[in-house]
């Protein structure tokens, strides 16, 4: 699905103050280290959402998990916090960012669960909120959908990833998952029981997000409980724990070993290529003729 010009540009409006007193309809996880110069439009983005699903009568929860920050990203989430109730704080979590949403995980109310970085941003909230309410009316257990990459401090979209619908046969949708098709984690939710049940395997320092993802997507009883949504919802920075060239080698190892534990025929040198030749691509234009995904600092 191609972008269309202007369709990503974000203007959010944030309300004064929201808090929690029902059950949510979605918890939004945030594990944090250091991440001080992006988590602001995080924070505005997710309370953009929690806004409009207030409208619809919905209730939305925000647990930031903070692995030991030392610089300003406490005090912004305190703040944030201290002005939206329905963001809350776990400080302290070490043992890496999968522990981190480990923790989140266990702390979620929320019928379902989307776990969104420090460094990315719900960049369209209306149809995120859409895609939660219309996954509870479907009585899906599953929700999936397209994300783009976008590249700081600019904030310019570099490319997407575009998630497909699902076809009518979903036996044969799951030979395509044994075969090595995947989906992006950030455009990834799941009711909230299941998503802590299955959990994140802390063995997998880079690639415990494929695991949890590939392990519900191929149980034969969860495949007619998964919606998907072809739009981008999501930006997802780029860089990150997954960027280096060390880190490629090393993930394509630990998916290799993922894939033998599932049984997927995939080579698990197809995925971490891949994102290695988009890093050493040439700086592409802007897809929005100079327009941001966010509004200025000043509108925060």
């Amino acid at each position: 699905m191609p972008i269309a010009p202007g369709s990503l540009s974000v203007w959010f409006t944030v309300p004064t103050s929201i808090g929690v007193t029902v059950r949510p309809l979605l918890t939004v996880i945030t594990p944090c280290l250091n991440a001080a110069a992006t988590i602001s439009d995080t924070l505005r983005s997710v309370a953009a959402a929690t806004a409009l699903l207030a409208e619809h009568g919905h209730q939305l929860e925000h647990w930031i998990i903070d692995g030991g920050s030392i610089d300003s990203t406490l005090e912004k989430a305190c703040r944030h916090a201290e002005r939206f109730p329905f963001c809350r704080i776990k400080e302290g979590v070490g043992g890496g960012v999968y522990r981190a949403m480990n923790v989140g995980l266990r702390l979620a109310r929320g019928h379902f669960t989307h776990i969104l970085n420090a460094d990315d941003i719900i960049i369209d909230p209306k149809g995120y909120c859409a895609l939660v309410r219309d996954g509870l009316n479907q009585r899906a257990l599953i929700l999936l959908s397209s994300i783009v990459y976008f590249r700081r401090p600019t904030y310019t979209l570099r490319h997407s990833w575009d998630v497909q619908p699902l076809p009518g046969d979903r036996n044969y949708w799951q030979g395509l998952l044994r075969s090595g098709l995947h989906y992006p984690h950030p455009g990834f939710f799941a009711q909230t029981d299941l998503y802590r049940t299955e959990g994140f395997d802390e063995r997998y320092s880079l690639s415990a997000d494929y695991k949890l993802m590939q392990s519900l997507l191929l149980r034969p009883d969860l495949a007619m409980r998964v919606s998907v949504c072809t739009s981008h919802l999501v930006g997802m920075a780029e860089g990150g724990a997954t960027a280096g060239l060390a880190a490629i080698l090393r993930g394509s190892r630990q998916l290799h070993a993922i894939n033998r534990e599932l049984g997927i025929r995939d080579s698990y040198w197809r995925r971490y290529p891949r994102k290695l030749w988009r890093r050493l691509q040439p700086f592409q234009p802007p897809v929005l003729a100079g327009r941001r995904l966010l509004p200025p600092a000043s509108n925060q």
